[in-house]
């Protein structure tokens, strides 16, 4: 066999070797609930239901978004997980619910209103907006244990669900650190304050893993 016939023979056998995976994308659809009964109150743990407007909030955002997915999560706590079972029913979607994507457990401020927190406790409650991982409401959640249990619901669902499509229904505080971390943010005094989001507000993040199981996630908007 002459060189020619040699590297042709050599090309026509990589040519069959199966083609590496390239991988794959799970998109989840991270979903805030709408407004609560209540009032103006810190409603951490503090277990209250939609109002009326609230639940027309959501169920018309769902609609004007246009979206599906293969699951829904949702928080256990009533102002997620009422929408979130109306929804399973509607669409016919498996639910499950899941208790690390509750909102922080503000402690002893925990259902209180914003007035009477900031006429008790005006210093410690500024001292907390300026820096959460500094500062940890009394008998309360700190931001680091409050972060933690959001990574491991976020890696067990991204684990069990590889490749589908989620929607997660959730609070603002959980929604923001997946922002945070879908852009590298950690630890950074006042960021989180700086994501805005409207009651029922949808925000979609992507997650493409690699054949060797690394992660790169995308925020997307717009």
């Amino acid at each position: 066999m002459n060189n020619s016939e040699a590297h042709h023979e050599s090309h026509h056998e990589g040519s069959d070797q199966p083609t590496p995976n390239p991988g794959v994308t799970t998109t989840f659809y991270l979903m805030r609930h709408g407004e609560c009964e209540g009032g103006q109150i810190l409603r951490g743990h503090t277990d209250v239901s939609l109002s009326e407007n609230g639940r027309i909030q959501m169920f018309d955002a769902i609609e004007v978004a246009d979206i599906s997915f293969d699951h829904i999560i949702s928080s256990p706590l009533r102002r997620c997980c009422e929408f979130a079972l109306r929804l399973y029913l509607k669409r016919e979607v498996p639910l499950k619910l899941e208790d690390g994507f509750k909102e922080m457990n503000f402690g002893d401020w925990d259902g209180e209103t914003l007035e009477s927190l900031y006429q008790t406790s005006a210093g410690p409650i500024e001292a907390y907006w300026k820096n959460p991982w500094a500062s940890t409401p009394p008998d309360g959640e700190t931001m680091l244990d409050f972060e933690a249990r959001i990574d491991r619901a976020w890696e067990s669902m991204l684990n069990q669900h590889r490749g589908e499509s989620l929607l997660l229904v959730t609070h603002a505080g959980v929604i923001r650190h997946l922002m945070a971390r879908a852009l590298g943010v950690s630890g950074a005094a006042g960021f989180y304050t700086q994501l805005s989001l409207a009651y029922a507000a949808i925000v979609k993040i992507t997650v493409y893993t690699t054949a060797q199981g690394t992660h790169f996630p995308q925020l997307h908007w717009g």
